[in-house]
């Protein structure tokens, strides 16, 4: 893993200066609970100074593990601290509207590495070998010889979502859950009622609403035997796609044009397993919508400005080039 001396160098010699921590748009357990954990480390080691910032908003599947953080969670916060640490965040669109300024001392801590305009950073943590970033926070508490339960909670909530209740895990993620467990006696199921979506009688309709809306939209293609399920909402995008996937379709991809556009797309594992990478599809779309975009194999994202036809174009453009290669 790259970057975990320079940033102990780092830490050590800024117990003195003040931190904020950031989370992508609309956070995940992944990002927001790798900031929690952080805090705590940061509080821990003496630092005093420590803010978490979250871009427009928090994910209901994040919004337990505010309970967990030691510090305030502000929604677009002014960039005031001295030095920025940025979680799991592919591009600085993601982080709109937070402005860094550019003489701020920025570390990057992510498993998301293959990107074409990667966020400028003094110090980069990466490692592409990672489900998720709470894996990568894990490995340098290790280094660091730090751990607590709290913090052990919010990083158990991150690999949880972050590889589909396990589905997209590999043996370095059993590993490092499998250490953290032996520290601390929790149990999973604690976990997995951590990252229950927090919602209210309002919030279930809205969904019931725009899971019928995808469905009233939905266009069927079909290419080489697989069905491809597109369709566009107002919201609730990445819940419309698993919906798509559980009534039978191989690749679903829905996007929504309601302040700006944004593309979420999921893949059944079978694709996944012969190739099939919708983060790197997603990329490419980033320029297109003039955003970024970008996630995992099998469930990814892209948020931008317009062009929301033409994205949605490349993306099956990409896939059926992708299914005539692989046979």
């Amino acid at each position: 893993m790259r970057g975990k001396i320079k940033l102990r160098r780092l830490l050590e010699s800024s117990k003195d200066r003040s931190f904020l921590l950031l989370c992508h748009h609309n956070a995940d357990p992944d990002s927001l609970g790798s900031a929690i954990a952080f805090a705590r480390y940061l509080r821990s080691s003496g630092v005093e100074r420590v803010r978490i910032g979250v871009a427009q908003s928090v994910s209901s599947y994040a919004k337990r593990l505010l309970a967990l953080s030691p510090v305030p969670v502000e929604r677009n916060p002014r960039v005031d601290e001295d030095i920025v640490v940025i979680f799991d965040t592919s591009s600085v669109e993601q982080l709109e509207p937070i402005e860094i300024p550019p003489e701020k001392t920025v570390v990057v801590i992510d498993h998301h590495v293959e990107k074409k305009k990667p966020i400028r950073a003094d110090v980069m943590v990466l490692d592409s070998s990672r489900t998720s970033t709470a894996e990568i926070v894990w490995e340098l508490f290790r280094y660091f010889r730090f751990a607590d339960e709290d913090s052990v909670k919010a990083l158990l909530s991150g690999i949880v979502t972050d590889t589909a209740n396990f589905r997209f895990a590999n043996s370095k993620t059993f590993k490092a859950v499998s250490e953290m467990l032996e520290r601390f006696p929790l149990r999973m199921g604690e976990i997995f009622q951590l990252v229950a979506p927090v919602s209210d009688e309002n919030t279930d309709q809205a969904k019931r609403i725009a899971l019928l809306k995808a469905c009233q939209r939905l266009e069927i293609r079909k290419f080489r035997g697989y069905i491809i399920a597109v369709s566009r909402v107002s919201a609730y995008e990445s819940l419309a796609c698993k919906t798509f996937l559980q009534l039978g379709a191989d690749i679903a991809i829905v996007g929504s044009e309601k302040k700006g556009v944004r593309i979420s797309a999921r893949a059944k594992e079978s694709l996944v397993k012969k190739g099939l990478h919708l983060g790197k599809i997603m990329e490419k779309v980033g320029p297109v919508i003039e955003g970024s975009g970008g996630g995992h194999a099998g469930a990814a994202g892209a948020n931008g400005k317009k062009n929301l036809d033409e994205a949605i174009n490349v993306i099956l453009k990409e896939i059926e080039k992708f299914l005539m290669e692989s046979g």
